[in-house]
């Protein structure tokens, strides 16, 4: 299974063609987070359209800069996983939306004990083999440095060895793949045209720059 994966729009939902010119045909696509910069909802309408029209299946979660009008659009125009979970082709996407207070007062902040109890809600069953966590925020210490330190969330840090991939946004300059229980994969910033098609079966990665 092959999916398209992207975060951080920000409403720059005109960058999408480029990154779809470079994408090949995937099972889904993944947004991690961000469509807007504070809304409004229509830009992340448009971006799913978009999306939607390369390939039907779009999961996303919102990101900590999508308000509740924007989080309702996606729900209504996508697969909100942060509500709603599936099991495609034998693996279980689940989402974990928004992120720990930024210090920017953004419009969707949640408590680390919020995100360790919606986590423990999530991962309460026993899900299929493979397992994937498509969040905003990266867990702490892992794809999360920023000029004042490490910024990702302690509930996700703790939940590595709990799923299989993790697929982040929020810190647009560390985009990457890591292997720290889980895999940890940040596909970039699709504001300025980066995503990635990650292969769930082999792990491979094809990185999307289409803005030189």
């Amino acid at each position: 299974m092959k999916v398209l994966a992207l975060s951080d729009i920000h409403g720059k939902f005109f960058r999408l063609d480029g990154i779809i010119k470079k994408s090949d045909p995937v099972d889904a696509v993944i947004v991690a987070g961000d469509f807007t910069h504070g809304g409004p909802p229509e830009n992340a309408v448009r971006s799913i359209s978009i999306l939607k029209h390369f390939c039907p299946r779009v999961l996303a979660v919102p990101g900590n800069w999508d308000p509740p009008e924007v989080v309702q659009a996606i729900g209504a125009y996508a697969v909100n996983l942060d509500e709603t979970p599936k099991i495609i082709m034998g693996r279980e996407f689940m989402g974990l939306g928004y992120s720990t207070p930024t210090g920017n007062n953004t419009p969707s902040e949640v408590t680390e004990e919020t995100m360790a109890y919606k986590l423990d809600v999530l991962l309460s069953h026993t899900p299929p083999a493979k397992t994937v966590l498509v969040t905003h925020q990266p867990p702490l210490e892992t794809l999360d440095m920023t000029d004042h330190g490490p910024g990702g969330s302690k509930a996700l840090r703790a939940a590595l060895d709990r799923v299989d991939v993790v697929i982040c946004g929020h810190y647009h300059k560390q985009r990457g793949k890591i292997k720290d229980g889980a895999w940890v994969i940040n596909p970039g910033f699709a504001a300025e045209g980066q995503a990635a098609i990650i292969d769930l079966e082999t792990m491979d990665i094809v990185w999307i720059d289409s803005v030189i």
